[in-house]
């Protein structure tokens, strides 16, 4: 047992050289050398099995031991075969095992703070984060919160009910050009909601001049003595305010947490001069306060530097009533210079040669007070990104030309992303558009879902995002997308079956799911009768509408989170080539047109007709058989149509045509008459080389010849044995005038078969074969 969190280090440096000590002497074991050991030592074989068997023993009993007190059963493993054929449930369970110790690991070490005395039992125990039923606890903590919820202190309560547009924060409006008064008009329609109301200021704010000049980069101050303050009184705030008054730079991130909340949780501001940095708690009652800062924020004489403010503006906005006039997003700068990655953490690998230690990156940033580690790697993303500016800066400017200026175009891109608005997430529940709607998710899914399925989608999903609202939870810890996929295929007929399918469950899902259970049931049966998916697919918008929308910034939270499929009408390979006005063929129609086709291309015809009415307009009347000679054919007089139909002859006939016939043929084809042509009739003459066909067949006939001209005339008289010659003693001398006799020779047949295996070539000293 360790005493303190002192003691960890060591015991994690023990722990580490003895599992690398095991590692390398496993990785030296010659596996392939055992088979030979076994069969050539008996007591090394038993010893391998001895040892075989321990360790399998010791596996079961650890994969029991964490399959304790839960719903999962621990795979039997008897021997080595079990080990592949359950593979997938181990690593399930070493997963989970994993998971938990990094839980555990970080309460102990203080990144997640331990339960209060509220929340333990009478007995001083802790309550367990999961349920029962759920066993191990999952990447995310979903169970109940071990940090009491911050909003339940601030001076505006919470309302996720409210879905009407939402209304700016701003009291004041320091720096305005157009009054505050006028900035706020309610919107004639209220799907519209209201502008945003700095942007007359966003959109005639300018970059100073220093951001269009090349001047050598400031250096940081080193982040062990640059003074850090963390902020979490009004005091401080506005002490911090009359510094950031004097600076002519400073770069702001910020930390959010949506995990215990529905809308979520701005949970830390950082911000940073050349000289200083803060660290601004943003959960305190008094938060909408910060509204002060607007002095600096909405200054434009102040460059304010975000990396990647897509998201920053928008909880800005929503939390504390800030908004940012005369941004530079070093995101858009490394676009612009076509970096391979533009990631925050590339930039100062580049710049600053630092590497942030993202193990803070999924942590609860509600946890006060706040761990040194937190604090640190909060602070290092603002700390070096003033630095990091100065050298983009450098570079936008060298690479710039007369016609396209990277700065302005940088200054354009963040103009984009301060002008959005925050909208509550609000969606129609009959037909899923909206953000969060079911609509997007079936969409992106590939399963296929039945009448019934579909409906019991639509009714778990908005049950979900009800019970999620009225808790002040994510949906997710309601229970996440996967299951909520899993209900809808399984839907659930009874308690058990629905406990298993929401496995691992989590406390809100247990409490409500007699309300679910009944919610199924009747989804289902209204799904007997509701629409398909064909009937509620929307047809997806054209490919310039959605390059329009990839190229364009996202204007509210709903386009930024939820965008549209990416289905075109079109093809975007193709082009329009393949969206033919033309309205379709029938099939007896498109066998004629692509006959035509055909043969259009491989002969230069005249039109041919596309339709069986169009061809039954233009029949002629069949004329007498015409002889093989041609004949004069009169001219055409003036007024006689144009377009005549002729007829294509090919010489040579069907393959078994006698050689009399062709004789024949070629006789009168190669004796015309020369003033004698016939018109309707064109003779393609085959070329005046036989060919291959032809002189196969000329070869044939010759051999056929020879093998007649060696045959013996045929005898009437009856052959007699008696007289008759020995065939084995037979003379080979010719006898009256006939060929020779030849020797009999029983193995003449055989010799006459087809020849086999080609023999194989002696290899010769020195010579390699040549393989082909």
């Amino acid at each position: 047992m360790m005493d303190s969190a002192a003691d960890f280090p060591l015991f994690q440096q023990r722990l580490t050289s003895s599992l690398v000590q095991v590692a390398r002497t496993v990785g030296q074991l010659p596996l392939k050398d055992l088979s030979f050991h076994r069969s050539s030592n008996a007591e090394v074989s038993k010893a391998l099995d001895e040892q075989s068997v321990r360790l399998l023993s010791l596996t079961s009993s650890i994969l029991n031991a964490a399959t304790s007190g839960t719903d999962i059963s621990a795979p039997t493993l008897s021997d080595e075969d079990p080990i592949d054929n359950n593979w997938r449930e181990i690593v399930d369970v070493i997963d989970a095992l994993l998971e938990k110790a990094d839980a555990c690991l970080d309460e102990f070490t203080g990144v997640i703070k331990k339960l209060s005395p509220s929340q333990q039992n009478k007995d001083g125990e802790k309550k367990p984060t999961t349920s029962k039923a759920q066993g191990f606890p999952t990447i995310y903590d979903y169970g109940p919160s071990k940090v009491p919820k911050p909003q339940l202190q601030f001076e505006r309560p919470v309302d996720n009910t409210d879905t009407s547009p939402f209304k700016p924060l701003l009291r004041a409006k320091p720096h305005a050009i157009k009054p505050l008064d006028e900035s706020l008009i309610p919107p004639p329609d209220a799907q519209q909601g209201y502008r945003n109301p700095y942007e007359t200021e966003i959109r005639a704010a300018k970059f100073p001049s220093s951001a269009y000049v090349v001047s050598p980069p400031i250096d940081y101050l080193p982040f062990e003595s640059t003074t850090a303050m963390f902020v979490d009184t009004l005091d401080g705030v506005r002490e911090m305010l009359t510094e950031l008054r004097s600076a002519s730079e400073i770069a702001i991130d910020l930390e959010h947490h949506d995990v215990h909340s529905y809308h979520g949780l701005v949970s830390l501001m950082q911000i940073s001069t050349r000289e200083k940095d803060w660290v601004v708690d943003t959960l305190k009652p008094w938060r909408e306060e910060l509204q002060m800062l607007n002095e600096v924020f909405a200054d434009p004489r102040t460059l304010k530097l975000f990396h990647g403010s897509s998201m920053d503006i928008i909880w800005l906005q929503r939390d504390l009533g800030l908004y940012v006039v005369g941004m530079f997003d070093t995101y858009h700068a490394a676009c612009a210079l076509n970096y391979p990655r533009r990631s925050l953490k590339f930039l100062l690998q580049k710049f600053v040669n630092f590497e942030a230690d993202k193990k803070y990156q999924m942590a609860d940033w509600r946890v006060r007070p706040l761990p040194s580690g937190m604090f640190d790697y909060a602070r290092s993303d603002t700390h070096y990104l003033l630095y990091v500016y100065d050298n983009l800066r450098n570079e936008l400017v060298e690479n710039s030309t007369l016609e396209e200026n990277l700065v302005d175009y940088v200054q354009q891109r963040s103009k984009s992303e301060a002008l959005q608005r925050y909208e509550r997430p609000v969606y129609d529940a009959s037909t899923g558009q909206g953000a969060g709607g079911w609509y997007d998710l079936l969409v992106r899914n590939s399963a296929v879902l039945s009448k019934e399925q579909i409906s019991v989608f639509r009714a778990v999903h908005e049950w979900r995002d009800n019970v999620a609202r009225e808790e002040d939870e994510g949906v997710q810890c309601v229970f996440p997308k996967h299951v909520l996929f899993r209900v809808a295929q399984v839907m659930p007929p009874d308690l058990g079956t629905l406990f298993r399918t929401l496995s691992p469950m989590t406390p809100i899902a247990k409490e409500r799911a007699p309300g679910l259970l009944e919610v199924i049931k009747c989804a289902k049966a209204a799904g007997a009768s509701g629409p398909e998916w064909s009937d509620i697919y929307v047809k997806p918008t054209k490919p310039q509408q959605q390059a329009h929308r990839l190229l364009t910034p996202p204007t509210t939270t709903q386009e930024a989170s939820f965008p549209k499929a990416c289905r075109c009408e079109v093809s975007q390979f193709w082009g329009a080539v393949l969206d033919s006005q033309t309205p379709p063929l029938s099939p007896f129609e498109y066998s004629i047109v692509a006959s035509a086709e055909a043969l259009r291309l491989s002969l230069p015809l005249p039109p041919m007709p596309r339709t069986v009415s169009e061809a039954r307009d233009k029949v002629v009347p069949q004329q007498p058989p015409k002889s093989t000679i041609p004949r004069p054919t009169p001219k055409k007089e003036e007024g006689e149509e144009k377009n005549h139909i002729f007829t294509v002859k090919e010489l040579g006939g069907p393959r078994k045509r006698k050689v009399a016939q062709q004789q024949q043929t070629a006789e009168a084809e190669n004796s015309p008459s020369p003033d004698v042509f016939n018109l309707d009739e064109i003779t393609l003459k085959a070329d005046s080389q036989p060919s291959k066909k032809q002189r196969r067949k000329e070869k044939r006939e010759k051999k056929k010849e020879a093998r007649a001209h060696d045959q013996v005339p045929y005898d009437a008289t009856p052959f007699n044995y008696d007289t008759a010659d020995s065939v084995l003693n037979a003379n080979p001398q010719p006898t009256s005038g006939l060929p020779s006799k030849r020797p009999f020779n029983p193995y003449a047949k055989a010799l006459q078969a087809p020849s086999g295996v080609r023999k194989e070539k002696r290899e010769i000293p020195g010579r390699s074969h040549t393989f082909r």
